[in-house]
């Protein structure tokens, strides 16, 4: 029997998979788009003829403060790149002591100062005013249309202006990341994200990846971030090696809505029908730091795997299982339709909507995981701890037959699968 050799991105290396070609009927990649030649330029151009609104410095004047919201190292973005074109846009108007940059974190844990210089750059943090967003220091806004109570960082209230960086890839439940999501969720509360990621927002049939138009998620925290003024953004897409491909800047719904749509065309990829077998990964550091973060990939393997399928999924979740109350929350039940429950029930708790939608797999999907966690830890979230890819598709085909049918996305959730019914 032959096989094929894959690779798959695991923490910062890769991780090489021999799978039965014959088994194999599809492996699912975003395009190759070839990074931009100088990417420095291209940012610049971006902040110098922006969609939908003036060019950058014509938006700020000579006294006003500014805020810039950076994304945190859960992210691939690449801040480092895009902060020096932006902040000397900025500072050909306004001085360096009125510019605040706050890492957007959402409610992960604040940066210390070695992970801010591998993010930002050791420039940016020794000669600028870097902080992390505190969930306890916002300020009340007012309630969006579908009842979600707005509570945005104190910093970017009081600014005169507000931009904000990002990186554009399918979201599992918000449709795409970047725009929006650098106010909400990145500088908003506890309570704002338990009304945005509750239990009826994440069910609704179109708070999925791919999908803006209807999608409850993406339309409130749209809201929310016009409520909380955001002027400006500086938004990029990037290939398999982290170039930067291309950059979206101005209008938050404009240039964002652009950026996604390009972002559809790389990224998704036409399925025939599903699979008993989906091999994937959370497309390596730092996207698989841990197992919270790795439900993305798993989410996407899902979407392509027939109910009563397995899905092997190698994530090297190096920082760990993620928020202790994602662990709690599985091991304080014996079955994903329990944990359904108890978060119907209990609402809000924890960190609800990555037990949900893990849950939701759950139900009709076994998962087998390659990582560097313990078994118990593993066990705790419902899922079987394996070695190897080929010691998960052992297994595999011991449930599902030796002729059951493998898709491959080596990428995880930078794929955007469509499937063809």
């Amino acid at each position: 029997m032959m096989d094929t050799e894959i690779e798959f991105p695991y923490g910062s290396s890769l991780l090489k998979a021999s799978i039965p070609t014959s088994n194999i009927t599809c492996i699912l990649n975003t395009q190759d788009v070839r990074g931009l030649e100088n990417e420095r330029e291209a940012i610049t151009n971006g902040l110098r003829s922006p969609i939908g609104c003036p060019a950058l410095r014509d938006c700020v004047n000579k006294n006003d403060k500014v805020v810039v919201m950076v994304t945190d190292n859960t992210r691939p973005c690449p801040d480092d790149r895009l902060l020096p074109p932006i902040l000397a846009e900025l500072e050909a108007k306004i001085p360096r002591e009125n510019i605040t940059i706050i890492v957007a974190l959402g409610l992960h844990p604040p940066l210390d100062k070695q992970e801010l210089v591998r993010k930002l750059g050791r420039g940016i943090v020794e000669n600028y005013h870097v902080i992390n967003h505190d969930v306890n220091q916002t300020v009340y806004i007012g309630t969006t249309s579908r009842g979600t109570p707005v509570d945005i960082n104190t910093n970017v209230i009081e600014a005169d202006f507000r931009l904000s960086t990002g990186f554009i890839e399918p979201h599992f439940f918000a449709g795409f990341s970047g725009g929006r999501k650098s106010v909400a969720p990145g500088v908003f509360s506890v309570r704002s994200a338990y009304h945005n990621h509750g239990y009826a927002m994440i069910e609704h049939p179109r708070a999925q990846a791919g999908i803006l138009k209807g999608n409850p998620v993406h339309e409130d925290l749209v809201e929310q971030a016009k409520m909380a003024k955001l002027n400006f953004i500086v938004n990029v897409l990037l290939n398999k090696k982290r170039e930067i491909t291309h950059v979206v800047a101005g209008d938050p719904i404009k240039a964002h809505e652009r950026g996604c749509a390009i972002e559809r065309d790389i990224a998704g990829v036409k399925v025939a029908h599903k699979v008993d077998i989906t091999i994937t990964t959370n497309s390596g550091a730092p996207l698989d730091l841990d197992l919270y973060q790795s439900c993305k990939g798993i989410d996407t393997a899902a979407q392509i795997t027939r109910d009563g399928g397995i899905i092997i999924i190698a994530s090297a979740c190096s920082t760990g299982v993620g928020p202790e109350a994602f662990r709690e929350l599985h091991a304080s039940v014996s079955s994903p339709k329990e944990v359904l429950q108890k978060i119907r029930r209990e609402e809000p708790i924890g960190v609800q909507w990555e037990n949900q939608i893990l849950a939701r797999t759950q139900l009709k999907n076994d998962i087998y995981l390659v990582s560097g966690l313990e078994d118990s830890v593993v066990r705790d979230m419902m899922m079987t701890s394996i070695s190897t890819i080929e010691e998960g598709l052992e297994k595999a085909f011991a449930v599902l037959g030796n002729d059951a049918e493998i898709a491959v996305i080596p990428e995880g959730p930078l794929v955007l699968p469509l499937l063809k019914n």
